[in-house]
């Protein structure tokens, strides 16, 4: 029974019903409350004693408990540190503190101060014993407030506390001039706004909002290779016609020295979904209308008086799906979402041009369904963004690929992992089944064990930090999977 209830809430939630509880045992066993607030504040004529904490290991936000005497009950006058970083404190007894481990506290000295009313530490305690942080993959909440009852939102900008998405669809990283990292999201999937997403200074703008020249229904965004001075939008602008391809964008762009507030038409053709750009300037893209890939802005039309884009060829023979493409990090391949299975070419870098799509893993139907498995025997349901992350083991065999293959698997609420070899398995999400047998939802905690995703779409990576950033569509929010 209790390991069902530790999946069914998460540990915040368990700490919150902890923190309830102590203070109700602090008010019956220590005195009374000033409104809302502990007043019983540590007695000056009595010593400050500390015998011990407990449990001595646990990943992160495991509630730690320390043991003594005459720490009073206002939390604000106790501080706890854990390995060298800040620990929240949950409650207090006055002979019972609960605290929270903190994330990057592998040293694992742990450290109290006891302060008076006034601010001045009263007692400082070193414990001889280490709490050992376990290693554990975490799902956890970066920034997104939702109404609780009704599970709405809007476009808000502020902290990561105040907040709001509409629907964050599709996710870009970025470091900035001053050295900030930043994430672009681009809320709803029709593009609402363009988010700005600081995660040094902790706060989400927006950058600027739907109907910037001629704007349609942007679906995916891109850097350019290798400056990254420039912000292609890729859109759906309802053209699906090729003989209509030149009457609207099919691209925009945006430049780092405007800091990207500024929209321009880039490419005039079909409705597109997405697009590349290799390390060597080649630029490619996909159209709805046979799911057809072309090479940008290499055939040149006199009567329109403009480029067109060359065609290469059909992901998927006489076909259309939202398509949806991302460079290998070596320019090896271009790999593919769509018909419900992940497609790979190659890139010839001395014809600069992708050589045809081959289906990677998936159905070779298109077919969808969950299973992890190798090649076609694996199955998924509507994949979306995807991102390239390096495997040091791979680097250390020799591998020709070192690269992982991580992408949301929409409709079945979860990310998958794919191997260079076809590999495919769930790597955070479906986590806990609830009463209703759904396996989505929103829940932090362990990524296979306890966390949940509501239709999750977008997904970028800090290769520096090694965290993965989530554009969890339905749920609202911005989600971290991590080793914590």
């Amino acid at each position: 029974m209790l390991k069902e209830i530790k999946k069914k809430f998460s540990a915040g939630f368990i700490a919150i019903l902890f923190a309830i509880a102590l203070a109700a045992t602090s008010c019956s066993q220590e005195g009374g409350y000033q409104g809302a607030k502990p007043v019983i504040p540590t007695d000056p004529s009595k010593p400050v004693t500390f015998t011990d904490f407990s449990p001595k290991e646990g990943p992160v936000r495991t509630l730690v408990f320390i043991e003594g005497s005459n720490f009073g009950t206002d939390v604000s006058k106790i501080e706890v540190i854990i390995g060298g970083v800040s620990a929240p404190v949950i409650g207090s007894s006055g002979t019972k503190i609960c605290v929270m481990a903190p994330r990057r506290s592998n040293r694992g000295d742990v450290i109290v101060r006891i302060m008076d009313e006034g601010g001045k530490v009263v007692k400082e305690h070193q414990f001889e014993e280490l709490f050992t942080l376990q290693s554990a993959l975490q799902v956890n909440t970066l920034t997104g407030k939702v109404d609780p009852q009704t599970n709405a939102s809007s476009i808000i900008n502020g902290s990561f506390e105040e907040a709001e998405f509409q629907n964050p669809w599709w996710l870009e990283f970025d470091i900035d001039e001053e050295g900030n990292k930043i994430i672009y999201c681009i809320d709803a999937e029709n593009l609402a706004a363009l988010r700005k997403i600081n995660l040094t200074a902790r706060e989400v703008s927006t950058v600027f909002m739907k109907g910037q020249a001629g704007v349609h229904q942007v679906k995916s965004m891109l850097f350019d290779t290798p400056t990254r001075d420039t912000l292609f939008l890729v859109d759906d602008n309802g053209r699906g016609n090729w003989n209509d391809r030149h009457q609207m964008p099919n691209m925009f762009y945006a430049l780092r020295n405007e800091s990207f507030r500024k929209v321009y038409p880039y490419l005039y053709a079909q409705c597109s979904y997405s697009a590349v750009s290799m390390n060597d300037g080649a630029i490619f893209y996909n159209t709805w209308t046979s799911s057809e890939v072309y090479k940008a802005k290499q055939v040149w039309d006199e009567t329109a008086q403009m480029w067109d884009g060359k065609a290469l060829f059909s992901v998927k023979a006489n076909s259309s799906d939202h398509v949806f493409m991302f460079r290998h990090p070596e320019d090896l391949y271009v790999y593919m979402t769509g018909f419900n299975g992940v497609y790979r070419c190659a890139y010839d870098k001395t014809t600069k041009e992708l050589v045809s799509s081959v289906l990677h893993v998936g159905d070779i139907g298109g077919g969808s369904g969950y299973a992890d498995a190798p090649g076609t025997s694996a199955r998924f349901n509507r994949p979306r963004q995807g991102v390239f992350v390096k495997n040091k083991e791979y680097v250390a065999q020799g591998k020709a690929d070192v690269y992982d293959f991580y992408v949301c698997d929409h409709n079945n609420n979860c990310i998958r992992k794919v191997t260079p070899d076809g590999e495919v398995s769930t790597f955070a999400g479906r986590g806990s089944v609830g009463i209703d047998g759904q396996v989505w939802g929103w829940i932090d905690g362990e990524a296979r064990e306890t966390a949940r995703f509501r239709e999750p779409t977008g997904i970028c990576y800090d290769e520096e930090e090694e965290i993965f950033y989530v554009a969890d569509r339905e749920n609202k929010r911005i989600r971290t999977i991590s080793v914590e």
